[in-house]
């Protein structure tokens, strides 16, 4: 889903250097000898998300959450196309019908690489608006989380591999490989990212998939919706035939766009939680849950 993130202007107006020091006082340890913005590697990968079909027509791609084909295929598994793996889900959740494919650059602010890290935690973004992360339950930390690391280290594209299992998803899964991304619209800009904290990453379309095309690559009856049946989804426990479904969607997408890679090399998501979060103080709710109503006392 999209969102909105508000966040201090006037810090784009200052040097990153300045700006870094006057917001947060004294830096954290740093990697030695990392101290010019040039010095700072550009990473190339595509990025993927599942979508009903007018999403991007009413908003472009940022404030939103997007992942590798593995995490994207997870996705689509677990809360998509089955009820939480418990059976067939028709309608399809929030009725996606699309895989889209862009082609992403990143760069890190000079703050951020000076923790040895490319990329942030991933945030977890609803309707435009940022949840904070979000754990098992629906449990977020809230916009605040959001707002407060933006402001230390710019606006920069956050990453979760599976295998760290933080903040979720917090289990093994049958996609290893999967990473999820979350991409705030404050660090967009055009051409190459400079890694300035309101320049971070930039992207181009590459082409987009329906899951109707996908789900003819198998014909079948172990899943059927709008008058379809597909056997695409079967064996989801199983991490070759996961393996296998992947490898068919980046052989789709190659059918349909041949002058493009099939694929490109993977991001280093490189996120190192306990530089940001050793002392963890956010609180976790459901931000989907109204908070209780307060007591009246006696008229």
């Amino acid at each position: 889903a999209a969102e909105a993130l508000v966040c201090v202007g006037f810090l784009l107006l200052f040097s990153q250097d300045t700006w870094h020091r006057t917001m947060v006082g004294e830096r954290p340890p740093t990697v030695q000898g990392l101290d010019e913005t040039s010095m700072v590697p550009v990473h190339e990968f595509y990025m993927y998300r599942a979508a009903q079909d007018s999403e991007l027509k009413k908003f472009a791609f940022g404030d939103m959450d997007a992942a590798n084909m593995d995490g994207a295929i997870w996705y689509l598994m677990n809360e998509v196309v089955t009820m939480y793996t418990a059976g067939t889900r028709c309608p399809r959740k929030f009725d996606i019908s699309k895989i889209h494919r862009f082609k992403v650059q990143t760069k890190a602010t000079l703050p951020l690489a000076q923790q040895g890290m490319d990329f942030g935690t991933r945030f977890a973004y609803d309707k435009g608006r940022c949840m904070g992360r979000c754990f098992a339950n629906n449990m977020c930390t809230s916009e605040a989380d959001c707002e407060e690391q933006y402001q230390r280290y710019g606006y920069v594209v956050g990453c979760n591999n599976f295998g760290d299992k933080y903040p979720f998803p917090d289990m093994d899964t049958e996609v290893p490989g999967g990473i999820w991304f979350s991409v705030p619209r404050g660090g967009r800009c055009d051409g190459t990212p400079t890694g300035d904290a309101d320049c971070t990453w930039t992207y181009q379309d590459a082409g987009e998939v329906t899951l109707e095309e996908l789900e003819a690559l198998s014909p079948g009856q172990d899943n059927c919706c709008n008058g379809h049946c597909t056997d695409f989804w079967e064996n989801q426990f199983d991490v070759g035939a996961n393996r296998d479904r992947i490898s068919q969607v980046l052989d789709l997408f190659k059918r349909k766009y041949p002058a493009l890679p099939r694929d490109l090399p993977p991001a280093p998501c490189n996120f190192k939680r306990e530089r940001w979060y050793e002392k963890d103080h956010w609180p976790r709710r459901d931000p989907w849950v109204p908070p209780p109503a307060p007591e009246l006392g006696p008229s």
